[in-house]
Parts: structure tokens; sequence; C-alpha cells
């Protein structure tokens, strides 16, 4: 471009110098450091064990995620969303005014690390009004999987239904079978499942169990 803006100018022309003057939210003149700073500091951490002069050079990811709206999770949801869990309210410690609807927010730590980058699916408002539901959609993990230790499947119901699976009351899925209790069939919701209601007929029968449409009626009328 500059060859020919000379070329049209009629006096010739080249580039001197190509700078990138803004990358993201951070400028030109905001902690620009030289290569020669960066191999210093990598030559006084590994001779002296010294790392404040890398910490100085190198910046946390975190620094250009400033201008993004957070949202705190507690630490024993962590884990859960770095492997893909949807990121839930009742997982929510605290969240900053002002998030609207399909926002991009930054979802990290308490003690300010990121975990991810999501899509808000609630407002400041809705998030303050209820308990319950989906915050925000994961658009990219950042953190890395089990920094934070693993936390889902310690629940008093999680905890029965690996009781279970070991005594052969639930199959090797958690699915009921034979020997499955009747309290539980009745007691228990799989929120997994693909049919998110069950008839009323077929509720409390252990899986393939297979009953006969107007069966209850029949045996009411031989009653």
């Amino acid at each position: 471009m500059c060859v020919h803006l000379g070329l049209h100018l009629g006096t010739g022309g080249q580039m001197q110098e190509l700078r990138r003057v803004r990358s993201g939210i951070q400028g030109e003149n905001d902690n620009l450091v030289k290569m020669h700073d960066i191999l210093d500091a990598q030559w006084l951490y590994d001779n002296h064990n010294d790392e404040r002069y890398l910490r100085r050079v190198i910046k946390p990811l975190e620094s250009i995620l400033i201008g993004h709206k957070r949202i705190i999770m507690k630490d024993s949801a962590v884990n859960a969303v770095c492997y893909g869990a949807k990121i839930m309210l009742p997982g929510v410690l605290r969240y900053e005014n002002g998030i609207e609807l399909n926002e991009e927010i930054v979802v990290s730590t308490t003690k300010g690390e990121a975990i991810c980058i999501a899509l808000a699916l609630m407002t400041t408002s809705t998030m303050s009004s209820c308990d319950h539901g989906v915050v925000a959609k994961i658009k990219r993990v950042i953190m890395e999987r089990d920094t934070y230790p693993r936390k889902w499947g310690l629940g008093p119901k999680a905890s029965m239904k690996k009781t279970m699976i070991k005594d052969g009351t639930l199959d090797k899925y958690g699915k009921p079978n034979e020997n499955t209790p009747a309290d539980w069939l009745h007691s228990y919701v799989d929120y997994n499942a693909k049919n998110g209601k069950q008839d009323s007929d077929q509720r409390g029968q252990p899986a393939g169990v297979k009953v006969e449409p107007g069966a209850s009626s029949k045996k009411a009328q031989a009653e």
C-alpha cells in the first residue's frame, strides 16, 4: 500500500516501520517490554530462583479480561465447569451489576482465576430474583481440568446410588432392574432421561418390564 501511495503521488514511497499499536485492550504504552527483558528475567529465575522480574514482564491471562463483567463461582463447582458442565445458579457465589442477556462475560474463581468465557443467559436482575436455572453458556474453557478437586457425585443421592450399584439393586449404568426397591423407583427422578415425564402407569416399573396399555383399568374392573 505504501508503494502504491508513492506511485499515485508521483514521488515514490516505501514502508519504514510497521507497528501494532493496540491488541485488544492492551496499547503500545501499556506494560511493554523488550525480548531482552524476557531473556534476562528467565536467566535471573534459572540462576537465582528469583521470579519477581519474570512476573513483571509476563502478565497473567486475566489482565486482558478486565473489561468483561464477571461471575464468581464456588470452589466446589469450578472443576465441573472445566469438564463442560452447565453454569447453574446454585454454583454462583457473586456476580457483577449490569450483566445483560447474551453478553460475553468471564467466569472466575474466588481467587480471580479465569475459568471460562461464557455468554450470559440471565441478567443481573434475574439472577437476584430466582434460585435456580442456567446462568450462562460456555463459549471457551480457559482453566485446565483437575486444577481444583472434583466435587460432584458426593451428595446423599449419588452416594446411595453408588452403594446400590455395588449391591446389585441397580445395574452398572444406574438403571433399575428386578432387584430395585419400590421406594427408590417412586422417589428417584432421572433428569438425564429423554422423556422428562413418565407415564403414571409405567412409573415404578424397572427397565425392560413392559406394561400393557389399559392394564390398570382391566385390573380395576376385575376387582
